[in-house]
Protein backbone atom coordinates (compact mmCIF):
# COMPACT_ATOMS: atom_id res chain seq x y z
CA UNK A 1 0.00 0.00 0.00
CA UNK A 2 2.93 2.70 0.37
CA UNK A 3 4.32 2.07 -2.79
CA UNK A 4 0.70 3.05 -4.40
CA UNK A 5 0.48 5.98 -2.26
CA UNK A 6 3.79 7.42 -3.00
CA UNK A 7 3.07 6.72 -6.82
CA UNK A 8 0.03 8.37 -6.40
CA UNK A 9 2.13 11.50 -5.06
CA UNK A 10 4.45 11.16 -7.13
CA UNK A 11 1.68 11.89 -9.77
CA UNK A 12 0.18 14.82 -8.06
CA UNK A 13 3.59 16.68 -7.78
CA UNK A 14 4.01 15.96 -11.49
CA UNK A 15 0.87 17.59 -12.27
CA UNK A 16 1.68 20.47 -10.08
CA UNK A 17 4.68 21.19 -11.51
CA UNK A 18 2.54 21.08 -15.00
CA UNK A 19 0.45 23.96 -13.77
CA UNK A 20 3.03 26.20 -13.34
CA UNK A 21 4.38 25.74 -16.73
CA UNK A 22 2.95 28.42 -19.35
CA UNK A 23 3.58 25.69 -22.47
CA UNK A 24 1.80 22.78 -20.55
CA UNK A 25 -1.14 25.49 -19.49
CA UNK A 26 -2.20 26.33 -22.94
CA UNK A 27 -2.60 22.27 -23.38
CA UNK A 28 -4.46 21.61 -20.12
CA UNK A 29 -8.02 21.82 -21.59
CA UNK A 30 -10.10 19.23 -20.56
CA UNK A 31 -10.17 18.29 -17.12
CA UNK A 32 -12.43 14.90 -17.74
CA UNK A 33 -9.23 13.93 -20.05
CA UNK A 34 -7.41 14.67 -16.89
CA UNK A 35 -9.03 13.09 -14.29
CA UNK A 36 -8.83 9.64 -16.67
CA UNK A 37 -5.41 9.86 -16.49
CA UNK A 38 -5.32 9.88 -12.93
CA UNK A 39 -7.81 7.09 -12.57
CA UNK A 40 -5.90 5.08 -15.21
CA UNK A 41 -2.73 5.63 -12.67
CA UNK A 42 -5.32 4.48 -10.01
CA UNK A 43 -6.07 1.11 -11.11
CA UNK A 44 -2.26 0.53 -12.00
CA UNK A 45 -2.37 1.51 -15.85
CA UNK A 46 0.41 3.09 -17.73
CA UNK A 47 -1.33 6.27 -19.57
CA UNK A 48 0.75 7.35 -22.42
CA UNK A 49 0.95 11.20 -21.93
CA UNK A 50 3.10 12.90 -24.55
CA UNK A 51 3.32 16.57 -25.30
CA UNK A 52 4.77 17.18 -28.98
CA UNK A 53 5.95 20.21 -31.56
CA UNK A 54 6.41 19.29 -35.13
CA UNK A 55 4.87 22.88 -36.76
CA UNK A 56 1.87 22.53 -34.22
CA UNK A 57 1.37 21.61 -30.71
CA UNK A 58 -0.26 18.19 -29.85
CA UNK A 59 -1.20 16.94 -26.41
CA UNK A 60 -2.00 13.14 -26.52
CA UNK A 61 -2.91 10.45 -24.23
CA UNK A 62 -2.79 7.19 -25.08
CA UNK A 63 -4.18 3.82 -22.81
CA UNK A 64 -4.33 0.15 -24.07
CA UNK A 65 -5.13 -2.11 -21.79
CA UNK A 66 -6.38 -5.77 -21.64
CA UNK A 67 -9.63 -7.42 -20.14
CA UNK A 68 -9.38 -11.47 -18.34
CA UNK A 69 -12.56 -13.78 -18.72
CA UNK A 70 -15.01 -13.53 -15.14
CA UNK A 71 -13.11 -14.88 -11.83
CA UNK A 72 -13.38 -18.23 -11.17
CA UNK A 73 -11.97 -19.73 -7.60
CA UNK A 74 -9.43 -22.58 -8.20
CA UNK A 75 -11.35 -25.83 -6.81
CA UNK A 76 -10.06 -27.01 -3.47
CA UNK A 77 -7.97 -29.83 -3.81
CA UNK A 78 -8.08 -31.19 -0.37
CA UNK A 79 -3.89 -30.39 0.11
CA UNK A 80 -3.79 -27.33 2.57
CA UNK A 81 -0.52 -25.69 1.43
CA UNK A 82 -1.78 -26.31 -2.53
CA UNK A 83 -5.40 -24.93 -1.48
CA UNK A 84 -3.74 -21.66 0.41
CA UNK A 85 -1.04 -21.37 -2.58
CA UNK A 86 -4.14 -21.32 -4.84
CA UNK A 87 -6.62 -18.86 -2.46
CA UNK A 88 -3.19 -16.34 -2.15
CA UNK A 89 -2.95 -16.74 -6.30
CA UNK A 90 -6.79 -16.21 -7.04
CA UNK A 91 -7.14 -12.76 -4.81
CA UNK A 92 -4.11 -11.48 -6.95
CA UNK A 93 -6.21 -12.24 -9.95
CA UNK A 94 -9.36 -11.03 -8.64
CA UNK A 95 -8.08 -8.14 -7.52
CA UNK A 96 -6.05 -7.42 -10.99
CA UNK A 97 -9.75 -8.54 -12.86
CA UNK A 98 -11.28 -5.98 -10.75
CA UNK A 99 -8.65 -3.03 -11.27
CA UNK A 100 -8.47 -3.57 -15.05
CA UNK A 101 -12.63 -4.02 -15.07
CA UNK A 102 -12.66 -0.31 -13.46
CA UNK A 103 -9.93 0.76 -16.15
CA UNK A 104 -12.15 -0.09 -18.85
CA UNK A 105 -15.31 1.56 -17.30
CA UNK A 106 -13.54 4.83 -16.57
CA UNK A 107 -12.21 4.86 -20.58
CA UNK A 108 -15.91 4.06 -21.77
CA UNK A 109 -17.86 6.20 -19.23
CA UNK A 110 -15.50 9.11 -19.98
CA UNK A 111 -16.20 8.70 -23.52
CA UNK A 112 -19.91 9.01 -22.73
CA UNK A 113 -19.66 12.28 -21.06
CA UNK A 114 -17.98 13.62 -24.07
CA UNK A 115 -20.57 12.88 -26.40
CA UNK A 116 -22.92 15.47 -24.75
CA UNK A 117 -20.76 18.65 -25.64
CA UNK A 118 -19.27 17.27 -28.97
CA UNK A 119 -18.93 18.96 -32.09
CA UNK A 120 -20.04 15.35 -33.59
CA UNK A 121 -19.97 11.90 -32.19
CA UNK A 122 -20.41 8.16 -32.91
CA UNK A 123 -20.83 5.26 -31.00
CA UNK A 124 -21.47 2.01 -31.53
CA UNK A 125 -21.65 -0.66 -29.04
CA UNK A 126 -22.23 -4.66 -29.03
CA UNK A 127 -23.08 -6.79 -26.25
CA UNK A 128 -24.10 -10.51 -27.03
CA UNK A 129 -23.46 -13.82 -25.07
CA UNK A 130 -20.96 -12.30 -22.52
CA UNK A 131 -18.75 -10.64 -25.84
CA UNK A 132 -18.38 -6.82 -26.08
CA UNK A 133 -17.17 -4.53 -28.80
CA UNK A 134 -17.56 -1.11 -28.35
CA UNK A 135 -16.61 2.01 -30.77
CA UNK A 136 -16.44 5.49 -29.71
CA UNK A 137 -15.07 8.76 -32.33
CA UNK A 138 -15.35 12.53 -30.92
CA UNK A 139 -14.56 15.46 -32.50
CA UNK A 140 -14.97 18.65 -29.79
CA UNK A 141 -14.34 22.22 -30.90
CA UNK A 142 -14.50 23.74 -33.71
CA UNK A 143 -11.28 25.72 -35.80
CA UNK A 144 -12.00 29.13 -36.41
CA UNK A 145 -9.40 29.53 -39.30
CA UNK A 146 -11.87 28.32 -41.89
CA UNK A 147 -10.09 24.82 -41.63
CA UNK A 148 -12.63 22.20 -42.72
CA UNK A 149 -13.66 19.28 -39.94
CA UNK A 150 -13.41 16.44 -41.96
CA UNK A 151 -14.95 12.78 -40.77
CA UNK A 152 -14.32 8.87 -42.82
CA UNK A 153 -15.94 5.94 -42.27
CA UNK A 154 -15.32 2.71 -42.68
CA UNK A 155 -17.72 -0.36 -41.90
CA UNK A 156 -17.80 0.61 -38.18
CA UNK A 157 -14.70 2.85 -37.40
CA UNK A 158 -15.66 6.17 -38.15
CA UNK A 159 -12.50 8.83 -38.15
CA UNK A 160 -12.73 12.29 -37.32
CA UNK A 161 -9.94 14.84 -38.75
CA UNK A 162 -9.53 19.16 -38.48
CA UNK A 163 -10.90 19.56 -34.71
CA UNK A 164 -8.95 20.90 -31.82
CA UNK A 165 -9.83 17.88 -29.74
CA UNK A 166 -10.56 14.00 -31.21
CA UNK A 167 -10.88 11.03 -29.12
CA UNK A 168 -11.68 7.71 -30.27
CA UNK A 169 -12.17 4.43 -28.17
CA UNK A 170 -11.98 0.64 -29.59
CA UNK A 171 -12.67 -2.60 -27.33
CA UNK A 172 -12.35 -5.83 -29.52
CA UNK A 173 -13.17 -9.47 -27.88
CA UNK A 174 -10.48 -12.38 -29.00
CA UNK A 175 -12.56 -14.73 -31.46
CA UNK A 176 -10.67 -17.39 -29.92
CA UNK A 177 -11.00 -16.75 -26.02
CA UNK A 178 -11.52 -20.40 -24.46
CA UNK A 179 -12.99 -19.05 -21.67
CA UNK A 180 -10.38 -20.00 -19.20
CA UNK A 181 -10.81 -18.02 -16.01
CA UNK A 182 -7.35 -16.40 -15.95
CA UNK A 183 -7.16 -16.15 -19.94
CA UNK A 184 -7.30 -12.20 -22.26
CA UNK A 185 -10.99 -12.18 -23.26
CA UNK A 186 -10.48 -8.86 -24.74
CA UNK A 187 -8.02 -5.90 -25.94
CA UNK A 188 -8.83 -1.64 -26.03
CA UNK A 189 -7.16 1.44 -26.71
CA UNK A 190 -7.46 4.46 -26.24
CA UNK A 191 -6.36 7.76 -28.02
CA UNK A 192 -7.18 11.44 -26.81
CA UNK A 193 -5.45 14.28 -28.76
CA UNK A 194 -5.64 17.68 -28.52
CA UNK A 195 -4.07 20.42 -30.96
CA UNK A 196 -4.94 24.29 -30.54
CA UNK A 197 -3.67 25.50 -33.36
CA UNK A 198 -5.32 24.58 -36.96
CA UNK A 199 -1.79 25.99 -39.01
CA UNK A 200 1.21 24.81 -39.07
CA UNK A 201 4.38 26.91 -38.45
CA UNK A 202 6.55 26.48 -41.99
CA UNK A 203 9.39 24.18 -40.99
CA UNK A 204 12.56 26.73 -42.24
CA UNK A 205 10.73 28.89 -39.24
CA UNK A 206 10.82 26.03 -36.55
CA UNK A 207 13.97 26.30 -34.39
CA UNK A 208 17.09 23.76 -33.54
CA UNK A 209 17.40 21.70 -30.67
CA UNK A 210 18.63 23.06 -27.94
CA UNK A 211 20.39 20.12 -27.11
CA UNK A 212 23.28 22.25 -24.67
CA UNK A 213 20.40 24.32 -23.06
CA UNK A 214 18.65 21.15 -22.28
CA UNK A 215 22.13 19.72 -20.75
CA UNK A 216 22.24 22.45 -18.52
CA UNK A 217 18.81 21.79 -16.78
CA UNK A 218 18.84 18.05 -16.15
CA UNK A 219 22.50 17.38 -15.69
CA UNK A 220 22.31 18.90 -12.54
CA UNK A 221 19.85 16.51 -11.51
CA UNK A 222 21.09 13.65 -12.72
CA UNK A 223 24.90 14.61 -10.45
CA UNK A 224 23.25 14.09 -7.42
CA UNK A 225 24.65 12.10 -4.37
CA UNK A 226 23.94 8.47 -4.74
CA UNK A 227 23.51 7.79 -8.47
CA UNK A 228 26.26 6.44 -10.30
CA UNK A 229 27.12 6.43 -14.20
CA UNK A 230 29.18 5.14 -17.03
CA UNK A 231 29.32 5.44 -21.00
CA UNK A 232 28.48 2.91 -23.87
CA UNK A 233 29.59 3.71 -27.40
CA UNK A 234 28.20 2.06 -30.84
CA UNK A 235 29.93 2.46 -34.24
CA UNK A 236 28.34 1.77 -37.51
CA UNK A 237 29.28 1.68 -40.91
CA UNK A 238 28.53 0.03 -44.80
CA UNK A 239 31.34 -3.06 -43.91
CA UNK A 240 28.80 -4.72 -41.76
CA UNK A 241 25.64 -6.11 -42.86
CA UNK A 242 23.01 -5.92 -39.52
CA UNK A 243 20.29 -8.26 -39.17
CA UNK A 244 16.70 -7.29 -39.80
CA UNK A 245 15.09 -9.23 -36.74
CA UNK A 246 15.79 -6.27 -33.74
CA UNK A 247 15.12 -8.92 -31.33
CA UNK A 248 18.61 -10.53 -31.81
CA UNK A 249 20.67 -7.68 -30.90
CA UNK A 250 19.03 -4.59 -30.64
CA UNK A 251 16.33 -2.80 -28.31
CA UNK A 252 16.00 0.27 -31.24
CA UNK A 253 17.19 1.01 -34.32
CA UNK A 254 16.30 4.04 -35.58
CA UNK A 255 17.37 3.96 -39.62
CA UNK A 256 17.29 6.70 -42.41
CA UNK A 257 16.95 4.78 -45.28
CA UNK A 258 19.23 7.70 -47.39
CA UNK A 259 21.90 7.36 -45.00
CA UNK A 260 23.30 3.78 -45.16
CA UNK A 261 26.62 4.33 -46.86
CA UNK A 262 27.35 6.80 -43.91
CA UNK A 263 28.87 6.24 -40.53
CA UNK A 264 26.62 6.54 -37.68
CA UNK A 265 27.49 6.54 -33.78
CA UNK A 266 25.37 6.03 -30.66
CA UNK A 267 26.92 7.34 -27.54
CA UNK A 268 25.08 6.35 -24.32
CA UNK A 269 25.50 7.30 -20.83
CA UNK A 270 23.70 5.70 -18.10
CA UNK A 271 22.66 7.14 -14.90
CA UNK A 272 21.79 4.29 -12.08
CA UNK A 273 20.58 4.51 -8.68
CA UNK A 274 19.26 1.92 -6.30
CA UNK A 275 16.79 3.53 -4.50
CA UNK A 276 12.86 4.03 -5.60
CA UNK A 277 11.95 6.66 -3.04
CA UNK A 278 15.24 9.09 -4.94
CA UNK A 279 14.51 7.81 -8.67
CA UNK A 280 11.12 8.77 -8.65
CA UNK A 281 11.92 12.63 -6.62
CA UNK A 282 14.85 12.60 -9.26
CA UNK A 283 11.90 11.90 -11.93
CA UNK A 284 9.35 14.88 -10.97
CA UNK A 285 12.53 17.04 -10.73
CA UNK A 286 13.68 16.01 -14.43
CA UNK A 287 9.78 16.66 -15.32
CA UNK A 288 9.95 20.35 -14.04
CA UNK A 289 13.01 21.08 -15.68
CA UNK A 290 11.71 19.52 -18.95
CA UNK A 291 8.99 21.85 -18.76
CA UNK A 292 11.08 24.64 -17.70
CA UNK A 293 13.42 24.15 -20.95
CA UNK A 294 10.15 24.15 -23.43
CA UNK A 295 8.85 27.16 -22.00
CA UNK A 296 12.36 28.63 -22.67
CA UNK A 297 12.58 27.18 -26.10
CA UNK A 298 9.59 27.71 -28.24
CA UNK A 299 8.95 26.51 -31.50
CA UNK A 300 11.48 23.67 -31.37
CA UNK A 301 10.58 19.93 -32.41
CA UNK A 302 10.35 17.64 -29.32
CA UNK A 303 8.62 14.69 -28.09
CA UNK A 304 7.81 14.90 -24.06
CA UNK A 305 6.08 11.86 -22.29
CA UNK A 306 5.48 12.92 -19.27
CA UNK A 307 6.36 10.10 -16.90
CA UNK A 308 5.37 9.37 -13.32
CA UNK A 309 7.20 5.90 -12.99
CA UNK A 310 10.02 3.20 -14.24
CA UNK A 311 8.71 0.45 -16.45
CA UNK A 312 10.35 -2.71 -15.32
CA UNK A 313 12.20 -4.61 -18.21
CA UNK A 314 11.74 -1.98 -20.57
CA UNK A 315 13.20 1.26 -22.09
CA UNK A 316 10.72 4.14 -21.86
CA UNK A 317 10.68 6.72 -24.20
CA UNK A 318 11.22 10.37 -22.32
CA UNK A 319 12.24 13.17 -24.25
CA UNK A 320 13.38 13.37 -27.80
CA UNK A 321 14.57 16.25 -30.02
CA UNK A 322 12.47 15.43 -33.64
CA UNK A 323 14.84 17.78 -35.20
CA UNK A 324 16.56 14.56 -36.35
CA UNK A 325 13.93 13.95 -38.74
CA UNK A 326 15.43 16.57 -40.66
CA UNK A 327 18.81 16.51 -39.62
CA UNK A 328 20.46 13.13 -38.51
CA UNK A 329 21.64 13.96 -34.91
CA UNK A 330 19.56 12.63 -32.32
CA UNK A 331 19.19 13.44 -28.60
CA UNK A 332 16.88 10.92 -26.38
CA UNK A 333 16.02 9.68 -22.88
CA UNK A 334 14.65 6.72 -21.72
CA UNK A 335 13.64 4.96 -18.41
CA UNK A 336 14.46 1.57 -17.21
CA UNK A 337 14.17 -0.15 -13.75
CA UNK A 338 15.03 -3.84 -12.94
CA UNK A 339 14.13 -5.19 -9.20
CA UNK A 340 16.05 -2.56 -7.55
CA UNK A 341 17.90 -0.59 -10.03
CA UNK A 342 16.42 2.56 -11.54
CA UNK A 343 18.27 3.95 -14.87
CA UNK A 344 18.40 6.98 -16.71
CA UNK A 345 19.50 6.51 -20.00
CA UNK A 346 20.76 9.11 -22.25
CA UNK A 347 21.58 8.64 -26.20
CA UNK A 348 23.01 10.62 -28.73
CA UNK A 349 24.84 10.91 -31.89
CA UNK A 350 24.49 11.25 -35.61
CA UNK A 351 23.01 8.75 -38.14
CA UNK A 352 21.19 5.85 -37.57
CA UNK A 353 20.48 5.51 -34.07
CA UNK A 354 21.22 2.21 -32.10
CA UNK A 355 20.89 0.33 -28.84
CA UNK A 356 21.81 -3.09 -28.23
CA UNK A 357 20.41 -5.58 -26.44
CA UNK A 358 23.57 -6.20 -23.78
CA UNK A 359 23.22 -2.13 -23.26
CA UNK A 360 23.28 -2.93 -19.27
CA UNK A 361 26.98 -4.06 -19.53
CA UNK A 362 28.03 -3.10 -23.23
CA UNK A 363 31.17 -0.75 -23.11
CA UNK A 364 31.18 -1.08 -26.66
CA UNK A 365 29.31 -2.39 -30.09
CA UNK A 366 31.78 -1.38 -33.38
CA UNK A 367 30.45 -3.48 -35.95
CA UNK A 368 29.33 -6.52 -34.40
CA UNK A 369 32.28 -6.41 -31.83
CA UNK A 370 31.57 -6.41 -28.80
CA UNK A 371 33.62 -5.00 -25.84
CA UNK A 372 31.81 -5.28 -21.88
CA UNK A 373 32.43 -3.17 -19.21
CA UNK A 374 34.22 -5.50 -16.63
CA UNK A 375 32.54 -4.23 -13.50
CA UNK A 376 28.92 -4.37 -15.15
CA UNK A 377 29.30 -7.86 -16.87
CA UNK A 378 30.89 -9.44 -13.01
CA UNK A 379 26.89 -8.35 -12.26
CA UNK A 380 25.52 -10.00 -15.10
CA UNK A 381 25.83 -12.03 -17.60
CA UNK A 382 24.81 -10.92 -21.15
CA UNK A 383 22.40 -13.34 -21.24
CA UNK A 384 20.94 -11.74 -18.35
CA UNK A 385 21.52 -8.59 -19.72
CA UNK A 386 19.14 -9.42 -22.90
CA UNK A 387 16.76 -10.80 -20.48
CA UNK A 388 16.20 -7.41 -19.44
CA UNK A 389 15.50 -5.50 -22.31
CA UNK A 390 13.05 -7.71 -24.19
CA UNK A 391 9.84 -6.81 -23.84
CA UNK A 392 9.97 -4.28 -26.11
CA UNK A 393 12.38 -4.29 -29.47
CA UNK A 394 11.53 -1.32 -32.09
CA UNK A 395 13.28 -0.70 -35.63
CA UNK A 396 12.28 2.64 -37.44
CA UNK A 397 13.12 3.49 -40.92
CA UNK A 398 12.56 6.63 -42.33
CA UNK A 399 13.78 9.31 -44.69
CA UNK A 400 14.75 13.03 -44.13
CA UNK A 401 12.02 15.48 -44.24
CA UNK A 402 13.08 18.51 -46.34
CA UNK A 403 13.50 22.02 -44.15
CA UNK A 404 12.63 24.73 -46.75
CA UNK A 405 9.10 25.18 -46.55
Amino acid sequence: MKRIVFALCAACISLGAMAQSKFAQRLQVNPKIDSLVQEVYDQGGHPDVTYYYDGKLHKAVNVSFMLRNDHQPTPLSGDPKIDATNQKLDSMRMEQTTRDNKMYDALRNTCLSLTGGATESYVWESHRGGMDSVRYAIAIGEYQSGSKFLSFKNQRDVYYYNAPELVSFHYNPFPDNDGDPWGPKGYGSFRYEYTPDSVFRPKKDIKPFNKEGYKQKILPILKQEGITSREFYVYHDSTYVIDDNPRRDFVYRDIFENLKLLKSETRGTIYTMHSRQQALSLLNQLNEATWAFLDENPYMNFEFHVLNSFRDRRLSEYFENLEYKRIPEFYRVYLNSYKDEFNIIIVEGTGNMMVPMEWPILKSWKNGKVTYDKKAAKALTPEDARLRSSSYTEVITHGLEPIDE
